[in-house]
């Protein structure tokens, strides 16, 4: 398992314009109990255009984490695996012959059958070894929190880019992107970003709306104990 965290920092400035000021913060307070931590920034009820980007959270109580993913869930299943090209083993050309058994002829098409995938390179655990290639592709880059990942990272590289001023003598941590690509040695198939509370999720938000991103991101499970605040 690789690992990599990224931080929002109070001093951070863009354009020399201070992002993360004491009454954006007390704002962020005043706006966590008025939604119920719910959606971002906090306006209560208001609606997210669905053309722009959603960057979602699913708070997961066991980790004490939000999941974070890109325009799905966390919910979304592997899509139905389209082999195109596999063709099946067609053995409506094949009859019992009068004075052959049900054993034997069963036995007489599972020959062609061998026979016909030998020669065609189709058989079952080919299609099987296709079937997990395309799961492992969708949970590693094509899922909802495999592609928050290098949305993220992407937001993180703008800021560079941008030659964002951090004054490395008087910085605070507000909180932190936390990338993930593996859960456990022999298991690289999770990928994905977390934040660890609602100020972290409305520090992104407060980037991404500096950088002019289309996107929002939407408190799609809050953390029970922002909704207790209300």
């Amino acid at each position: 398992m690789s690992y990599d965290r990224r931080e929002f920092l109070k001093t951070l400035t863009l354009g020399g314009i201070a992002l993360f000021t004491a009454d954006w913060t007390k704002l962020v307070e005043e706006a966590k109990a008025a939604s119920a931590g719910k959606l971002l920034p906090a306006l209560p009820g208001e609606k997210v255009d669905p053309k722009s980007d959603q960057i979602r959270a699913f708070w997961n109580d066991s980790s004490g984490y939000f999941e974070l993913c890109l325009n799905g869930t966390i919910y979304d299943e592997v899509p139905d695996f389209d082999d195109e090209g596999d063709e099946e083993f067609d053995d409506s050309d094949l009859c019992k012959e009068d004075d052959e058994s049900e054993a034997d002829f069963e036995a007489r098409v599972q020959e062609a059958r061998e026979e016909w995938e030998s020669e065609n390179g189709c058989s079952q655990s080919s299609r099987e070894y296709r079937q997990e290639e395309h799961e492992f592709d969708w949970y590693r880059r094509s899922c909802p929190g495999a592609r928050a990942v290098p949305y993220l990272q992407g937001v993180f590289s703008a800021l560079e880019s941008k030659g964002v001023n951090v004054d490395a003598g008087d910085y605070a941590e507000i909180g932190s992107i936390d990338f993930y690509d593996g859960s456990c040695p022999g298991n690289d198939t999770y990928v994905a970003a977390t934040a660890p509370d609602y100020e972290t999720l409305a520090a992104l938000q407060r980037v991404l709306e500096a950088l002019k991103w289309d996107c929002r991101v939407v408190i799609v499970e809050p953390n029970p104990d922002d909704a207790a605040k209300a």
